[in-house]
């Protein structure tokens, strides 16, 4: 499911808009998650938890979720997202061990993460769409075979991915990114039934990973965190989008309220690579549905108010 999920994304990123979106997707990429990000440390660090899990936290939910987000914006999906979490999912595997970064492992880590981006670059531009090309002549005769060929584009660098030592969605995120847009829409027609589908299992299996006991358990410091991962997103998205001058700044902050997919797979990357305590998966379960409920009703809220 994350595999599928983020290889769609993956089609549907165009890099041809990101040099045209320019300065205003950095403003507003600065603004959102460096603001989201402090006040989520600020209310780990209120609750006693460690600086380290603190950090970590900050980056779980200074994430917002391209699905949820999607469906609530249209044209302006928030693009900038991916390339920030791809960072931090390459790097949460390896970050396991002595407790402390050694400039070595830094090293090694970006070294395999350059391999996987030139691998993702170099199929995506010039082995992939051939193979796509072959089998779109023959599209008739073989049938289903050119939906199977899509779908292995994804798996397959999910493996090489994984055994790189990184997320196995990384991979399919950036073969999806780097195929051509004629392509890319070849591919994601093949695949686009089966994505909402892959959506829905997606948040059905890491919501059944959820001890919401262990969240619940924390009681007033739970409501500290949420309360801050609604309010720094928010004031985040507003204040990006005020110095970037895009319409609708409260809309703007309301929209990008959600956290989802990336934040549950980087709380979970981090708990299975024994760097944050267990309970961490459960309270960035519980964030993903309090911001997604809240976010429609601050939306709701904007909207009603800016028609009057």
């Amino acid at each position: 499911g994350i595999i599928l999920l983020l290889f769609v994304i993956g089609l549907e990123m165009d890099p041809r808009k990101f040099g045209k979106l320019g300065l205003r997707v950095v403003i507003i990429t600065s603004f959102e998650f460096l603001v989201s990000f402090l006040v989520s440390v600020l209310s780990a660090l209120t609750i006693r938890w460690s600086l380290g899990a603190a950090l970590f936290l900050g980056s779980v939910l200074g994430l917002s979720s391209t699905a949820i987000v999607a469906k609530l914006l249209t044209e302006r999906s928030p693009e900038h997202q991916e390339g920030m979490a791809s960072t931090i999912m390459m790097v949460t595997p390896e970050l396991a061990g002595a407790g402390q970064f050694q400039a070595s492992s830094l090293v090694f880590i970006a070294g395999k993460a350059i391999l996987l981006f030139g691998a993702a670059f170099v199929f995506g531009r010039y082995l992939g769409p051939r193979l796509i090309n072959l089998v779109s002549q023959y599209e008739l005769e073989l049938g289903e075979v050119s939906f199977l060929l899509a779908l292995s584009f994804g798996f397959l660098f999910g493996v090489v991915s994984e055994n790189l030592g990184f997320s196995p969605g990384i991979g399919a995120l950036l073969v999806g990114f780097f195929l051509p847009m004629k392509h890319s829409r070849y591919v994601r027609d093949k695949i686009l039934p089966l994505k909402e589908a892959f959506i829905v299992f997606f948040f059905l299996s890491m919501g059944t990973l959820v001890n919401a006991s262990s969240a619940l358990a924390l009681g007033l410091p739970l409501v500290i965190v949420m309360a801050g991962a609604v309010l720094g997103k928010f004031a985040g998205g507003f204040l990006g989008a005020k110095f970037a001058k895009i319409e609708r700044p409260l809309l703007v902050g309301s929209i990008l309220i959600p956290r989802g997919e990336f934040s549950l797979v980087l709380a979970k990357a981090g708990v299975d690579s024994g760097l944050v305590p267990s309970q961490l998966y459960p309270v960035a379960g519980f964030a993903v549905l309090i911001t997604t409920l809240t976010s429609s009703i601050i939306g709701r809220r904007v909207t009603q108010e800016s028609q009057n």
